[in-house]
């Protein structure tokens, strides 16, 4: 019987994981890593279904300020449907994902500036440094060259109130087989038994 149980819950486990795109809630707290030319630069500050997140924007033509709350669709930068989504593309948003590991991967706060400037370009974003383009077509022949997206999501608002972002989750098969191992140790703590003290 417990061994039926732990099977449905890892079916149940699997199914939610691998669930398709489902709507949730983002909130901001108005936090930013830092300004630029009057512009937060992210990652921002929030929850997403009331778990801390840092959200990286993506998008340049919707304004958002603290507080705000909306509802999200969300989309596996790694799967074929991007029809919910604001540009449709999996080439972009590929390309913005990787721009977002390169100002995770510095401390430089020009450089992070000039590739979130990049990133924005895709919605209209201004150029204050000229660099663009050149860094767009970087971060393009990095996509050419097989960076997958993995572990990102794109958060799309459902409504007109709210921001394109890209998340950073957790790789679903590390999360399952963490999951399963944990069903795995807990059947063994399980069905461990307690020896007799033997008598002197």
């Amino acid at each position: 019987m417990r061994r039926l149980r732990y099977g449905l819950f890892l079916a149940g486990l699997v199914l939610f994981v691998a669930g398709p795109a489902k709507a949730d809630t983002v909130s901001i707290d108005g936090t930013y890593y830092f300004a630029n030319n009057g512009y937060g630069i992210p990652p921002y500050g929030g929850t997403l279904n009331g778990q801390s997140q840092s959200f990286y924007c993506v998008d340049f033509s919707h304004p958002i300020q603290a507080g705000d709350t909306w509802n999200v669709t969300i989309t596996s930068l790694t799967g074929s449907n991007f029809s919910s989504t604001y540009l449709g593309n999996q080439t972009t948003y590929l390309a913005m994902a990787w721009l977002i590991t390169q100002m995770m991967g510095t401390t430089n706060q020009l450089q992070i500036a000039k590739d979130q400037y990049a990133i924005w370009s895709f919605s209209g974003g201004p150029n204050p440094y000229g660099t663009n383009g050149t860094i767009v077509a970087a971060a393009l022949s990095a996509v050419t060259a097989g960076f997958t997206g993995q572990g990102w999501e794109i958060l799309t608002p459902t409504g007109t109130l709210g921001q394109e972002f890209l998340v950073r989750v957790p790789e679903p098969a590390a999360l399952l087989m963490l999951l399963i191992g944990l069903v795995v140790l807990s059947s063994t703590m399980g069905n461990r038994r307690v020896p007799r003290a033997h008598a002197l």
